[in-house]
């Protein structure tokens, strides 16, 4: 939208003229609200002074007749004055008491119970504690139901107190006066004690309620504040914005009528003028625009001709042999000799580059070419020597398999001829142990023919006592007895070395069979021990021979894997270069392209006048 000369020089005028109007409103509305402040301050003034001077008229009469009882006082029958006063000042009653007697007299006649004294109640000890004329605070009427004060009056003969004149009257004129003041329909007035009760307020309710109801922030301190002050003060009462002005009344006692103004109320002129303000700067900020608007057009038509033949330059062929007519000494006509004299530079400039662009672009053709050969050689190269460089790895990967096979061929060789040793060594102590057990054998059967031996004397013996005991008849029946047990041992004993006999024997033959057999095996083992010897030895020899081979391929490996990296980084540099050379070429097809895209003549053109045929004449 602002992209034009014509929306921005209007767009400057609007934001100067509508800056111009909006500075003027503020400074009118500053002063207009200033002139407003001062008379909102005035009129509200003028309303509590009004209504303070007629409720203080209203105190000032009943503190005139109360002070004016001096002969009443004195008199021995004070009842004709009482009625008088109370007649005269709108009394409900008026009443007369003595600090040296419980008795008290009342207008209306009125006779107390007998527990009634005066001396103790609030009005009396009030005023003679103030020494002047006293009002309790509101009460409420138990008959009427209304607002009653009592006005209470010391008087004193020779420095002493004689006696305290005391009436009763309703302050419904007062609450009237307080209700009646409205200086808008949304303001109102209300009368407060020294403590803050509300004795007067629109809302009959809020009556003998705390200030505190209409706000949190109206407390006894705030309404002296604002009794005092020479300004309004603003507050938020009852969710309204107001100012507050008050003053007190009643001389001394202690009350304060306040007036609430509405804000919105009384400042409602001055959103009136605000409001107008803004309706007048918008219609002039339109007026302005229409108006100026035509106006640029006006004058902008010649220059507005000069864009659009430069856009004819711009968006046709790129005719760079076009030229702008140069009629007339204005500024339009210095741009169009301004762009001629571009136009041929840019055209001059533009032949040489075309020149340019056709060399580079037949260099970049032959390099890309000779890249594009290079590059594929150094991949049939790199290809082969990963070819290469991957079989090498296989038979390394094949000798390292049979160097290792061998170097474990050869530890469990080495394993089997020291177990085959062990093996060896273990037999011959069994050959030995068997030889010891053949010996023990034969000592068995020794001690074994001794005992058969053994047993046939003690057989014999035993025969012979039997022999003997027959002989001796009954004396040697114990005798044969015994015998007989000795024959029988024998007999068993007899037997269990023929078993034992026989035990001997077979394990004899079985030991020398078993002797026999280690003697073989013993053989059989040395010539295993001396075949795992020869084994090991040759093991080492291709476990050797085989590292020999793994060392010297490995060193190959190495060599074939630098010149394959080798081989890797220049085919990535012929990479780069052919992209390199193949950007170029784009560069250089783009090159001309973009010339191409241009008319030129053969050789730099002088610039035109307007009489040349070339130039244009749409002015």
């Amino acid at each position: 939208m602002l992209s034009t000369l014509r929306a921005r020089i209007l767009l400057a005028a609007l934001v100067a003229i509508t800056l111009a109007l909006v500075v003027n409103g503020i400074a009118s509305y500053t002063t207009v609200k200033h002139h407003n402040s001062q008379q909102i301050t005035r009129n509200l003034s003028a309303v509590v002074n009004g209504n303070t001077q007629a409720i203080n008229e209203w105190f000032s009469a009943r503190y005139t007749m109360l002070s004016s009882m001096d002969d009443a006082v004195n008199s021995d029958d004070p009842l004709a004055a009482l009625r008088q006063l109370a007649g005269s000042g709108s009394f409900m009653t008026a009443y007369i008491a003595y600090p040296s007697t419980p008795d008290a007299i009342f207008s209306d006649g009125w006779q107390p119970p007998s527990d009634y004294d005066p001396r103790q109640r609030p009005w009396f000890q009030g005023a003679a504690e103030a020494q002047e004329t006293i009002i309790t605070a509101p009460y409420t009427d138990a008959q009427t139901g209304g607002l009653i004060v009592t006005f209470a009056r010391p008087f004193y003969r020779n420095g002493q107190l004689a006696a305290v004149i005391g009436a009763d009257i309703t302050i419904e004129d007062v609450i009237e006066i307080v209700t009646g003041i409205a200086p808008t329909p949304s303001s109102f007035g209300f009368l407060t004690t020294e403590d803050g009760t509300l004795i007067a307020h629109p809302d009959a309710d809020m009556t003998l309620e705390p200030s505190t109801r209409l706000s949190d922030e109206l407390t006894n301190t705030r309404l002296s504040e604002i009794a005092q002050a020479d300004e309004p003060q603003s507050l938020s009462l009852q969710n309204s914005d107001t100012l507050l002005m008050g003053n007190n009344v009643g001389g001394s006692s202690g009350w304060q009528l306040i007036v609430a103004l509405d804000e919105h109320e009384a400042t409602a002129g001055l959103r009136g003028i605000a409001t107008t303000s803004i309706v007048t700067l918008l219609i002039v900020a339109a007026i302005t625009a229409v108006v100026f608007g035509l106006l640029l057009s006006l004058l902008l038509r010649r220059l507005l001709v000069a864009r659009n033949a430069m856009d004819d330059i711009a968006s046709g062929e790129g005719d760079l042999t076009q030229r702008l007519p140069e009629e007339g000494n204005d500024e339009i006509t210095q741009i169009a000799k301004a762009f001629n004299r571009f136009v041929g530079k840019m055209e001059a400039v533009l032949i040489d580059v075309r020149t340019s662009s056709e060399s580079v672009h037949h260099a970049a053709n032959e390099i890309a070419m000779g890249g594009q050969d290079l590059s594929r050689r150094t991949d049939n190269a790199a290809a082969s020597l990963q070819q290469t460089s991957a079989s090498i790895e296989e038979i390394t990967s094949t000798v390292q398999h049979t160097a290792a096979s061998a170097k474990e061929a050869n530890k469990l060789s080495q394993t089997a001829s020291k177990v085959a040793n062990e093996g060896g060594k273990v037999v011959a102590n069994v050959v030995t142990t068997m030889e010891d057990i053949t010996h023990a054998s034969n000592k068995i059967g020794e001690i074994v023919t001794l005992m058969n031996s053994i047993s046939f004397q003690t057989n014999l013996l035993a025969l012979n006592a039997s022999v003997e005991a027959a002989r001796a008849g009954e004396h040697g029946r114990g005798f044969a007895v015994v015998a007989d047990e000795v024959r029988k041992l024998a007999g068993r004993s007899s037997d269990a070395a023929n078993d034992i006999q026989k035990l001997i024997e077979d394990s004899q033959t079985k030991v020398n069979n078993g002797t026999t057999l280690v003697r073989n095996a013993g053989s059989t083992m040395q010539d295993i021990v001396a075949h795992i010897t020869r084994v090991t030895d040759v093991l080492e020899e291709i476990n050797a021979a085989t590292s020999e081979q793994s060392d010297g391929i490995n060193q190959v490996n190495i060599a074939v894997a630098e010149l394959d990296r080798m081989t890797q980084e220049n085919a990535a540099m012929v990479e780069e270069s052919t992209t390199a050379a193949e950007q170029l070429k784009e560069q250089a097809d783009h090159l001309a392209g973009t010339i191409s895209s241009f008319k030129l003549s053969q050789r730099p053109p002088a610039p035109l006048t307007s009489n040349s045929p070339k130039a244009l004449t749409s002015f």
